[in-house]
């Protein structure tokens, strides 16, 4: 439907509220405001749906939230997963309990049962309640990292791991024939027998898991410092008591951050692999100096870490953290069975991830962005008589154990300060041991460029210019030779050098790879969840000016290359 008329009927359906229907007539007459409320709905991406909250089919708002859990409710019964139940969970944002309750009055008005956490929850806890449950999907309300202004929706299958494509675009296709006078909607659904609350008892088996899971070493040295802030987050309940129970009493809290803030009034994206997410945790650190400051997001399922380097605080990126609690669990395991294990990594994340595993012998295997890709690997592996010991991706998402089946920045937290422990025993930092692995491993440089887009029209910009760079193969990049290109969207891989075309063996995602003659890797793909596209380079080196120089020259050739494509798009 056309943006002005799915306005209109908007503003004339008797479904909708007062005020949603006043927040739209004070946008009357301004088409790119309606446009890029109306244009479409919004989509299921790597993390579920995720838009601004606010008025319109394209934002988060208890009508788009009806009309997606009414499709889920009618794609878990196609599956034969309705009776199963559902379990919701909520992070601290605007409207998320709000929204939580409105999916659970959808479900039990489809004769789902419901089972709800009573309080703000991490992801992570909701990914493992619903094994824990054995219930035939999950539903987290949280926009993960995002700004202030928005809100999202997860969707879990019966194993705890975020739905694959082929599931989202079912529920899509379902959503679209729907209207809202379709949605069941029970009244009085907390009164409803098909409504369960979950609270303390789930906590307290997800904590045995945990510290079954964490490494048992005497070489810890406890008495480390640690800063944590769960910046407003579902994290504040949970993470110090993790740490609690892993031994460490010297933890201090960012007191000003545990509160739980939708308006996250100390930091301005609370996105833990940003710098300025810390400025709070490093103003504490002043007159704490600790060895560690840790931050988790808003709904605690990614984990950042900053640590002291001779003179300040280095934050450590996700792909230094991945290399190095690799490395950590690794030596943890006695010799004999570290070639049984398998660490899952995503393409865009670090293959410094190969030359440290093949040390001990372990296996890496790789997936598409996105943890559900992680955790759908992870299902595999008992077939083939593997055991998964690792999961991370460069968005500060980590995962060790079994029992959760999504990243977990509670288990990330716990097994980055037992990993900088370890090495404070041994009269190091983390940043120190980086540097030992890269004198040994070769000195890998990964990073990462986002090119923010303000409105539908601009993001479809740049989903225009994917798809020309996708027709107009490169053949060199700033004077290095391409080796080969990758068309993840198409599964096809064309190997320059042997001149051949072969098919790629992953599921279709709009994403594009270069790799030159050097083993260099660009990656450029638009985010799932969010209006803007990632560029992704990955290099190594025999040294750092070696490796930063490379960077340099492909960085600079590629933004050159977008931003000027970009401008001829407008």
């Amino acid at each position: 439907m056309d943006a002005k008329l799915s306005y209109q009927a908007w503003l004339n359906n008797e479904l909708i509220d007062q005020v949603t229907k006043e927040e739209l007539l004070a946008v009357k007459g301004q088409d790119a405001e309606i446009y890029d409320r109306f244009s479409g709905q919004l989509e299921f991406g790597t993390g579920g749906l995720r838009g601004i909250i606010g008025a319109g089919t394209n934002r988060m708002n208890i009508y788009t939230v009806r009309l997606a859990t009414q499709a889920f409710a009618q794609y878990l019964t196609a599956h034969n997963q309705n009776q199963r139940g559902v379990v919701i969970a909520y992070d601290s944002r605007f409207m998320s309990r709000e929204f939580a309750e409105t999916a659970a009055a959808v479900l039990i008005g489809n004769h789902i049962p419901v089972y709800v956490f009573r309080r703000i929850t991490p992801t992570p806890l909701l990914s493992f309640a619903v094994r824990h449950c054995q219930a035939g999907g999950g539903i987290m309300i949280t926009a993960s990292h995002n700004p202030k202004e928005y809100n999202g929706y997860k969707a879990y299958n019966e194993n705890g791991i975020q739905l694959h494509p082929e599931s989202t675009v079912e529920i899509s296709e379902i959503m679209e024939t729907l209207a809202l006078k379709d949605v069941k909607i029970a009244e009085n659904a907390q009164a409803s027998p098909l409504w369960h609350w979950l609270d303390e008892d789930v906590y307290q088996v997800y904590f045995k898991k945990l510290s079954e899971l964490a490494p048992k070493r005497s070489d810890f040295d406890l008495d480390l410092k640690i800063i944590y802030t769960p910046l407003h987050g579902a994290g504040a309940d949970f993470v110090p008591r993790a740490l609690k129970a892993g031994g460490f009493a010297n933890v201090k809290l960012v007191s000003e951050q545990m509160v739980m803030d939708s308006e996250f009034s100390t930091v301005e994206f609370p996105n833990p692999e940003e710098p300025d997410a810390f400025s709070l945790a490093f103003a504490y650190a002043e007159n704490y100096p600790a060895d560690l400051i840790i931050a988790t997001d808003p709904d605690c399922d990614r984990v950042g870490a900053a640590v002291w380097a001779e003179d300040r605080y280095v934050l450590l990126t996700g792909n230094q953290i991945g290399v190095l609690l690799t490395d950590f669990l690794l030596q943890c395991l006695p010799p004999e069975q570290r070639s049984n294990k398998v660490i899952i990594k995503t393409l865009v994340s670090t293959n410094m991830v190969y030359p440290v595993a093949d040390k001990y012998g372990a296996e890496v295997r790789e997936t598409l962005t996105g943890f559900k890709y992680i955790g759908a690997a992870i299902q595999q592996l008992p077939q083939e008589g593997r055991e998964f010991l690792f999961g991370f991706e460069e968005s500060c998402g980590y995962l060790a154990g079994s029992f959760v089946g999504d990243k977990d920045g509670i288990i990330g937290s716990l097994l980055i300060a037992q990993l900088a422990a370890y090495y404070r025993s041994q009269g190091i930092t983390l940043q120190q041991r980086l540097e030992q692995l890269y004198e040994e491993h070769g000195y890998y440089l990964d990073t990462l460029q986002s090119y923010y887009f303000h409105s539908r029209s601009e993001a479809d910009k740049a989903k225009a210019l994917i798809e020309e760079l996708r027709q107009d193969q490169l053949l060199t990049i700033a004077g290095l030779n391409v080796k080969s290109f990758k068309d993840y969207l198409n599964g096809v891989h064309l190997d320059f050098e042997q001149n051949q075309e072969f098919e790629l063996d992953f599921p279709k995602e709009n994403m594009l790879q270069w790799e030159t003659t050097a083993g260099d890797l660009i990656t450029l793909r638009p985010s799932g969840t969010e209006p803007k596209m990632k560029l992704y380079i990955s290099i190594s080196g025999t040294d750092s000016k070696e490796a930063e120089h490379k960077l340099g020259l492909l960085m600079n050739a590629f933004d050159y290359l977008i931003n000027q494509g970009l401008t001829v798009m407008s």
